[in-house]
């Protein structure tokens, strides 16, 4: 019996002790001494994309399919990838649509893949890697005709105007 009781008390003096233990816990640090709970949500939104950016530049981003229709930040990173390496000359957005549908394919057959318009893992490792050939031709003509003012209002998927 006074095992017993003495189990009770012990487990009664653990309930109230556990949030007291939790009370204690710090806020995580980024490293830097300041915690995470002092930056604005579009602070950690902007880190959260330069952590993509870097791991997509390494190679150990975990890359998923996509394709037409898809939309996303992830389809927003594809179509400016796209545009740095001169496939894609249109807004970028988080739709993809026609437009980009058509620059992935250039950029397939000028990169030896399977042209078939949907970005793989495999095309966009190899688009990241900074091993990807770049289409020289877009960038020689946008240069050639940058004095002209761009009055085009298409949206950037579809090319229905606005």
């Amino acid at each position: 019996m006074r095992m017993r009781l003495v189990l009770l008390l012990l487990m009664i003096s653990l309930l109230f002790s556990i949030p007291a233990l939790a009370e204690t816990v710090t806020p995580a640090s980024d490293g830097t001494g300041t915690t995470v709970s002092e930056y604005t949500p579009d602070e950690l939104l902007q880190q959260w994309y330069q952590l993509g950016a870097k791991l997509r530049k390494a190679g150990n981003y975990p890359f998923t399919e996509l394709s037409k229709g898809d939309t996303g930040t992830e389809v927003t990173a594809l179509q400016t990838q796209l545009a740095e390496l001169g496939f894609y000359q249109k807004k970028v957005v988080d739709n993809f649509g026609s437009g980009t549908y058509n620059a992935l394919r250039a950029f397939e057959k000028a990169n030896s893949l399977k042209v078939d318009g949907i970005a793989s893992v495999e095309d966009q490792k190899l688009m990241f890697s900074g091993n990807a050939i770049a289409n020289t031709e877009a960038r020689s003509a946008s240069s050639s005709t940058s004095q002209k003012k761009n009055t085009d209002n298409s949206d950037a998927t579809s090319g229905a105007t606005k």
